[in-house]
């Protein structure tokens, strides 16, 4: 058969042939050497084993595990049936020698990220401080469109904070963070930071544009309400009441659920809500309407928890009703890929709805009166704030549909003036990279050896021709007309377009395939769709925060608690490829 193969068929021979090798060598028994060599530990300088004390390390750090772990009876055992070669080390090798190494290699990588070259020469940030049992920190995290058109968000740090948290205090510490990643204060577009008075003063001291959070601003909108009506506020005190004695009591959890089978309702457990987020009393309110019968039928059992009247469920209802489509802006306004483009439309939409009315507005009218006044008052200046309208008017979804016809007019003139400074920054960026802009003494002496140095015949030709073909060619003044000619056709066609879907429409999808086409426009876009509405980015960071001190971290430090959350988010936005 082989002889056959060989002389008739020799490719399926040779495969064979290999086929026969593989299944010899896999067979093959190991010999004594090579079986030690599988039992024998590697030494520590062993590329192998460095690669997994760094995989441990990223566990640690993108999983929030204690250093600890590394101590663990169960994670030994399982490195020892994965890897009986691998020496497991000590906690504090891991915590000094692998993480600090970990460490700098990522925050290296995230500074190639920030670069002019990648980022563009336009940054956004937000900011929050987070105060805990043992140390109070501040989060700072870049927003920026790369030259892909892909929106980036990098946490930059979790800065631990000492004394008190003065406007002068965090100015210095929001300026010190910037220099540590050689962040120029130019490149800032917008800082958005919450309403504390501590925060304005320190981005008014630090000379950067910012804005107030958009949801943090709707939570004191929803809060004047609610205020505003007593029988309100007393509805949402005697429901909070209730659940909170749910919360506490299992007893009275359990004795629920069986009331709830009774009645065939969803088994879902009451919400309590939580004076930080507005949104958790619209939670307890539906929660506890769709729970109206179980709540009669164990307060007629067991009372102590009060039962609303027919009229006041009602009431519930349209509460409800109102604030339902506050909490679908405030969830549109914390999404990752939302940009403060979204603020104008949302905020006009919110007055239309509270302006209008129906069955739905019975009885709360002052609640929304008061709403709607707030919503006017905390917003006024929207359309007088230059990055919101710009933001608006190049976004395709928007455009100038959501902005009053003297705004649209203002928005024109700024990004025309918008165009002009972005020109201005490229030619001084240039002539720098290019070395023009030298020492003026040094200029003047190169120039003065130069007028020394005799003209050959050549080098007056060439002269004379320059000066001929420069004849035909326009003017410094000819030529700024002609670019804000092209400036002005860009825009008007921009605006005369469509708009796309404003809910499954993607803005930088839009301006990646159409740069090329309005180049003019495309240098703003980039520039002002790269903020977020909200501070809400910074403020996941303190959830994650809040796991790190955990009761097996009690004696973190705060310089340890930021880079393991710098770590932990940067890890995975690099793929753990650094």
């Amino acid at each position: 058969m082989w002889t056959h193969l060989k002389r008739h068929h020799p490719e399926t021979h040779a495969t064979a042939l290999k086929e026969r090798d593989g299944n010899s060598t896999a067979s093959r028994q190991p010999t004594v050497g090579e079986m030690f060599d599988a039992q024998r530990k590697w030494p520590n300088s062993d590329n192998r084993s460095k690669k997994i004390d760094v995989a441990i390390m990223e566990m640690i750090a993108t999983d929030n595990q204690p250093f600890t772990v590394a101590a663990d009876v169960g994670f030994k055992r399982l490195m020892a049936m994965l890897e009986p070669r691998y020496s497991l080390k000590s906690e504090k090798y891991y915590r000094t020698v692998v993480f600090q190494d970990v460490h700098s290699k990522v925050e290296k990588k995230i500074k190639e990220l920030l670069t002019l070259e990648n980022a563009g020469p336009h940054l956004s940030f937000t900011t929050d401080c987070w105060s805990g049992e043992t140390e109070s920190l501040m989060s700072l995290t870049c927003h920026f469109i790369d030259k892909e058109w892909k929106r980036q968000q990098i946490v930059l740090n979790v800065k631990a904070m000492h004394g008190s948290h003065t406007g002068e205090y965090i100015s210095d510490v929001f300026l010190g963070l910037l220099k540590y990643w050689d962040i120029d204060v130019e490149r800032v577009v917008l800082v958005l930071r919450d309403s504390g008075a501590n925060m304005i003063k320190a981005m008014r001291l630090a000379e950067v544009p910012d804005l107030s959070c958009s949801a943090h601003t709707l939570q004191l909108v929803v809060n004047d309400g609610i205020n505003s009506q007593r029988a309100v506020a007393d509805i949402a005190a005697k429901l909070k009441s209730s659940a909170t004695h749910f919360n506490h009591s299992v007893l009275a959890k359990q004795r629920l659920r069986e009331i709830q089978k009774e009645l065939d309702l969803p088994q879902h457990r009451i919400i309590q809500s939580v004076p930080t987020r507005w949104n958790s009393t619209l939670h307890m309110l539906e929660s506890m309407l769709e729970q109206r019968r179980a709540l009669t039928v164990y307060a007629g059992e067991h009372g102590k928890i009060s039962v609303l009247t027919a009229d006041q469920w009602t009431l519930v209802d349209n509460l409800i009703a109102t604030l339902s489509p506050l909490e679908q802006v405030t969830l549109e306004m914390s999404r990752s890929d939302s940009t403060i483009s979204c603020v104008i439309p949302c905020i006009t939409v919110l007055k239309m709805l509270l302006e209008a009315e129906g069955p739905k507005t019975r009885g709360i009218g002052t609640l929304r009166d008061t709403m709607l006044k707030s919503l006017k008052g905390r917003f006024d200046k929207a359309e007088t704030t230059r990055c919101l309208v710009l933001a608006t008017i190049l976004d395709p979804r928007y455009k100038g549909h959501a902005l009053a016809t003297a705004t649209v007019t203002s928005a024109k003139d700024w990004i025309k003036e918008e165009h002009h400074n972005l020109i201005e920054a490229e030619k001084q960026h240039r002539a720098a990279s290019e070395g023009q802009a030298e020492d003026p003494k040094k200029r003047r002496v190169e120039e003065e050896e130069e007028v020394e140095e005799v003209a050959g015949p050549s080098d007056m030709l060439e002269k004379m021709y320059a000066s001929l073909l420069a004849q035909g060619g326009p003017t410094p003044g000819e030529a700024d007309e002609e670019d804000d000619l092209l400036f002005s056709h860009q825009l008007d066609l921009y605006l005369r377009e469509p708009l796309i879907d404003r809910q499954r429409g993607q803005p930088l999808e839009w301006w990646k395939q159409n740069s090329v086409r309005l180049p003019h426009l495309a240098k703003p876009a980039r520039k002002f769709l790269s903020s977020p509405p909200s501070s809400v980015p910074s403020e996941r960071v303190f959830s994650e925060v809040s796991h790190i001190y955990d009761k097996n971290r009690s004696r973190l430090t705060g310089e340890h608690a930021e880079r393991l959350c710098f770590l932990h988010y940067n890890l995975q936005l690099l793929n753990w490829d650094y």
